[in-house]
């Protein structure tokens, strides 16, 4: 919890100085990485970071006192081997109200594989068991990543 509360600073000084500037508001933004959603499909918080391959994994994005235009989010999902397997971009537009957006990632099995994973779920799923990471960024200013693990 200490290395999120770190973060959510960091984050906080860090958008202060970019989009603070000419205001006297500071954005806010957190974000976390989970596979739980609420009753209404909503991404919720969990403290896991170890996820299934058939899991949908999301990660969420909070943010408040962002200047009142249009914003981009880029969330870029990495594989164990490094590959780059999603690049999901949001253009928002901010109205002065705390909003949140969410990205996912569903791994998918090679065709003809489907039929095997009954029999063991991490056929054709080798390349994506492992350590992964995901990215954010906003308006081209790095925020931060997060690593979490896909096993079968």
């Amino acid at each position: 919890m200490a290395l999120a509360h770190y973060r959510t600073v960091l984050f906080l000084l860090l958008l202060f100085f970019l989009f603070g500037q000419g205001s006297v508001r500071a954005a806010e933004i957190d974000w976390f990485v989970t596979n739980t959603t609420d009753d209404d499909g909503r991404p919720i918080w969990t403290d896991a970071n170890v996820f299934s391959c058939s899991d949908r994994i999301y990660t969420m994005v909070s943010v408040s006192d962002l200047r009142e235009t249009t914003h981009t989010l880029i969330v870029d999902w990495i594989d164990p081997n490094g590959r780059q397997r999603e690049h999901t971009v949001h253009n928002f537009r901010y109205f002065g109200n705390p909003a949140s957006i969410w990205a996912w990632l569903t791994l998918h099995p090679p065709r003809g594989a489907i039929a095997l994973r009954i029999f063991n779920p991490s056929v054709g799923m080798r390349e994506f068991i492992g350590i992964w990471t995901v990215r954010i960024t906003i308006n081209n200013q790095f925020l931060g990543r997060a690593k979490f693990e896909v096993l079968c």
